[in-house]
This record gives structure tokens, C-alpha cells and sequence, in this order.
């Protein structure tokens, strides 16, 4: 059985530099990761945009479509796949 007991002013200090620690490793991270993050947010924010863009294209046109000429493009493009 071990009987050493910390006086408590030690392990204060002990666990002050824990906290420096784990800031400066976060800050470290930080840092490194930045860029690696910068171009994965970038990409994704890309693709996002792009998705959304070409999205919000096909409900214009479907709405152009069917004001103009009582066209359904919705109907058209997805009723003969999911039909029986």
C-alpha cells in the first residue's frame, strides 16, 4: 500500500503546467492543422456550393417550365424510374 500522499501546493503546480501544456499543444494543433482544414473547408464549401447552385438551377427551370408550357419537368425526369 503506498502512503505518500502530495502536499496539495505541488499538485497545484503540477496541475497548472498541465493546463499551460494542453494550451500550447492546442495552440500547436491549431497551427499545423490550419491549412489542412483551410483546403478541406474550402473543397467542401466548393462542392456544397456547387450542388446547391445546380439544385436551385433544376427548380427554376422546372417552375419556368411549367408557367411557360405547362410542362413537368419533375414528372418527365423522375416518373418513369420509380413507376411500376
Amino acid at each position: 500500500m503506498n502512503s505518500y500522499r502530495p502536499a496539495p501546493s505541488s499538485n497545484l503546480w503540477i496541475t497548472a503546467f498541465k493546463i499551460v501544456l494542453l494550451i500550447f499543444a492546442l495552440y500547436f494543433s491549431a497551427i499545423v492543422l490550419s491549412h489542412v482544414f483551410s483546403w478541406v473547408f474550402t473543397i467542401t464549401f466548393f462542392l456544397i456550393r456547387i450542388a446547391v447552385s445546380i439544385i436551385v438551377g433544376f427548380f427554376l427551370l422546372h417552375f419556368l417550365l411549367k408557367l411557360l408550357f405547362r410542362f413537368d419537368l419533375w414528372n418527365f425526369i423522375f416518373a418513369s424510374r420509380f413507376s411500376r
